[in-house]
């Protein structure tokens, strides 16, 4: 039997009666998602991401900035595919998109979660040419307990504590952070209005901790604070959006945030969703990610 190239490949001269014929572009249009990929085991538990591909023809080869996505889950078990619809548009401007599966409570606690998105992202660099990644331009983004990682993953540097692996021979520089409604400092959490409790052993935060008030480990607590990583050690931009009706995570977190970042002379920006609560889809319209992709961007489309 022969095998015809595509271009050879003679097109059918049927045409009954009434049919019509589309002429559409054939090139591929949406990004690949990929399922269930081991990152890593730790603790006994197996590790995911759920990797988005922007499309290409294989024709040539193509590298893509990376975007490490950590989901909010109140630190318990993450849904990699919550907003997924969302990163996919992210993907089919120009990024590969990594969602990332990191240590729940009660068995993650801190600094797990940090821990976990970095040894993400060192599988992705190192895995770039499977996955189309350009090893040089990578950030972080995420949304409530996952936008605390991700603040914390940038804001702790290479520090050893809050790595799995030897950063002396694995380092990392995150070129850009965005936090959607993230904690930054669990101390100061009931200080504003909340639905919710953030200090009793059952709260998601005395979950984080092993199970205690949070207020009978002040060593932990000032370790956590993001805030107190912040001083003139070069950092990367950051992108800040939080709504002024949280309920669950204080705005003021966020205000908290973008005046340190401002103090230590970083470059941060910050957007207030007006009448918006936590985890609104506002946050994910065409306009919110059009903000979000422009900050992108201009860290990491353009070589450094």
């Amino acid at each position: 039997m022969k095998q015809y190239s595509f271009e050879e490949f003679p097109p059918s001269p049927l045409a009954p009666e009434g049919m019509k014929v589309l002429d559409e572009p054939t090139a591929p249009f949406y990004p690949e998602v990929i399922p269930d990929v081991c990152y890593a085991v730790k603790d006994g538990q197996p590790l995911h991401l759920t990797v988005i591909v922007p499309a290409h023809d294989g024709t040539e080869e193509k590298h893509y900035p990376l975007i490490m996505y950590t989901p909010g889950s109140a630190f318990r078990r993450q849904n990699l595919c919550r907003h997924l619809p969302a990163l996919i548009e992210v993907a089919r401007h120009g990024y590969v998109v990594a969602v990332i599966e990191y240590r729940a409570t009660p068995e993650g606690t801190f600094p797990a979660q940090v821990r976990d998105l970095k040894s993400a992202t060192r599988f992705m660099l190192n895995h770039a040419f499977r996955y189309s990644v350009d090893p040089f331009r990578y950030a972080c983004f995420g949304d409530s307990s996952g936008a605390y990682a991700s603040v914390m993953a940038c804001v702790t540097g290479n520090a050893q504590e809050f790595s799995d692996e030897d950063v002396r021979f694995s380092p990392l520089h995150y070129r850009a952070c965005v936090d959607y409604y993230g904690p930054v400092d669990f101390s100061r959490m009931q200080e504003f209005p909340t639905n919710y409790d953030h200090e009793s052993p059952q709260s998601p935060t005395g979950q984080l901790f092993g199970g205690v008030n949070i207020r009978t480990v002040p060593e932990l607590l000032e370790k956590s604070s993001a805030l107190n990583w912040i001083d003139g050690r070069k950092l990367p931009p950051f992108l800040i959006m939080h709504g002024k009706k949280d309920r669950m995570v204080p705005f003021a977190q966020s205000a908290l945030l973008y005046e340190r970042l401002r103090e230590t002379d970083h470059d941060a920006y910050f957007y207030a969703l007006e009448n918006c609560d936590h985890g609104s889809d506002a946050f994910f319209t065409p306009y919110s990610l059009s903000i979000v992709l422009d900050f992108l961007d201009s860290n990491l489309k353009k070589r450094k």
